[in-house]
């Protein structure tokens, strides 16, 4: 076989591996639907507009409806719920070292899953991703209990319930 025919046979052969996997149906993983939500490390939240601070405390008009009406609804709920998680994360990063101790010199991130409840209490506190260190484990923890029912939730969300995922951030007293 002279190096042409190699050079075909390799080009015949890519063109139908290439076909045969156009014509497959890809399929992506279903989406994470329900009450899970994972918070990174690195989540900020800049809401440009403060000016709209009353409407996510006072939530949908009840009068208003259509598509339009739906949309912005859904727009509010999704700005009013960053901005309450954010606010739950600031309340357990100023919370994550105890008055008295020296973690100052740590370093490591730990990741705990727990239940927002309605009434804005955290419960089922559990350990997903441990930082390697005990005393950082357990600063963490205690920091989402101290957090709990600290942070008020705008009138939109009220009876809701999640299960978030937070990652507590440890790196030389910062």
């Amino acid at each position: 076989m002279t190096s042409r025919q190699r050079l075909w046979t390799c080009v015949a052969l890519s063109l139908c591996l290439h076909w045969f996997l156009v014509r497959q149906h890809w399929e992506r993983p279903p989406a994470a639907t329900g009450e899970s939500i994972i918070i990174p490390a690195d989540f900020d939240l800049s809401v440009a507009d403060r000016s709209k601070g009353l409407a996510l405390e006072q939530g949908p008009a009840p009068e208003q409806d259509g598509p339009k009406h739906e949309d912005a609804v859904r727009r509010l709920r999704r700005q009013a719920l960053k901005h309450f998680l954010s606010q739950v994360q600031e309340a357990v990063e100023r919370r994550r070292l105890p008055p008295g101790s020296d973690l100052s010199g740590l370093i490591g991130n730990v990741r705990y899953k727990f239940r927002i409840r309605p009434d804005d209490t955290f419960s089922d506190i559990h350990l997903e991703h441990s930082s390697g260190d005990p005393s950082l484990d357990r600063a963490a923890r205690r920091a989402i209990e101290s957090a709990s029912g600290t942070v008020k939730r705008p009138g939109i969300l009220k009876g809701q319930s999640w299960t978030i995922s937070m990652t507590v951030k440890y790196q030389y007293s910062l």
